[in-house]
């Protein structure tokens, strides 16, 4: 397994010479499949969708096709993800997102492509393979009606996207969080992401984060 939780996809050098690492190939080469049913549960201005492709676009070579896990069966989605390197799951609404995955039973085969491919994850598909924030921060932070108690757990810790970005949460918030969920909080920018390799600790790249654990703030975490 070789994930690469992002807050914001590829937004700076450290986050994309981290998924040619993960693909083993240089950029020129790795060829990306794109998830972006997370954004169909999301309303308003939706222009940070195509900034984000452009950052694919602009920084990577290989092809990029686009996968409507609603609209094929389990074989065909598979079949397209078998040739590509690198599965982008886009943002937008978590909720939304593990719900699709589990009506298409999406959630059911994701542990064994994970055996093979990488995954870059985006705010929601980062959020989305850990464990649920806590109502408190779905509703004050996120500001969203909570439709699911739980995601996909396949990596224990919650993950905060947009730290000192979109929305208005800091160490108080990461802090309260840590100590009424039963995993470590992740809270990242827009400038960092996390690397996870099988069942290794996780590492950082970029910057500007913050993670906690039972009340207190870690004060290290390994650089990949």
């Amino acid at each position: 397994m070789k994930l690469l939780l992002a807050s914001s996809g590829f937004t700076n050098e450290a986050i994309i010479e981290a998924c040619e690492r993960l693909v083993g190939k240089p950029r020129s080469d790795i060829n990306f499949i794109v998830i972006n049913e997370a954004i169909k549960g999301e309303t308003g201005d939706m222009r940070w969708f195509a900034e984000t492709l452009f950052e694919i676009v602009n920084n990577f070579g290989g092809k990029m096709e686009f996968i409507d896990l609603q609209a094929h069966s389990l074989e065909h989605v598979q079949e397209r993800i078998a040739a590509n390197d690198v599965i982008f799951c886009f943002g937008g609404n978590a909720d939304y997102l593990a719900e699709v995955f589990r009506k298409t039973g999406f959630d059911q085969i994701l542990p064994s492509i994970l055996e093979d491919k990488v995954w870059v994850g985006s705010s929601a598909g980062s959020c989305v393979l850990g464990y649920k924030e806590s109502k408190a921060i779905s509703e004050k932070v996120f500001q969203e009606v909570q439709c699911t108690d739980h995601y996909l757990e396949i990596v224990p810790l919650v993950f905060l996207p947009h730290l000192h970005g979109w929305f208005q949460f800091g160490e108080k918030e990461v802090l309260q969080e840590s100590e009424v969920v039963n995993v470590p909080v992740y809270a990242l920018s827009d400038q960092a992401a996390l690397v996870i390799i099988d069942d290794k600790m996780p590492q950082i790249v970029g910057e500007d984060y913050i993670i906690a654990e039972n009340g207190n703030i870690a004060t290290s975490l390994e650089v990949f």
